[in-house]
């Protein structure tokens, strides 16, 4: 946004009110309550293998440690979705992506 010539810059509180608008709202300030579910969802034994890093337009982004995680977690995606939908009441994600990590 421009601002018009002989005029005042506009203060920091306008600019920070005009990025929170644009933000993605369906998942703004429920990090941590999609990040719970996804702990409640996925299975003990693959918890320290796989690490959500992003939520983007109501997609779950996961870091997994290696390409066997990858593999199965890929082929449990549908069933952790739909826990995770069950947790959160269907509002929040709407899939999950797996990507080689750490």
């Amino acid at each position: 946004m421009m601002r018009k010539k002989n005029t005042k810059p506009e203060g920091i509180g306008g600019i920070i009110n005009q990025v929170i608008e644009k933000l993605d709202t369906k998942t703004h300030g429920r990090r941590e309550e999609i990040v719970a579910a996804w702990h409640k969802a996925i299975e003990p034994e693959a918890e320290s293998h796989a690490k959500p890093v992003a939520i983007k337009k109501n997609i779950l982004t996961v870091e997994v440690d290696s390409s066997t995680w990858l593999y199965v977690l890929s082929l449990k995606k549908r069933n952790l979705l739909g826990a995770m939908k069950k947790t959160l009441g269907g509002a929040g994600i709407e899939d999950i992506r797996f990507r080689m990590g750490e």
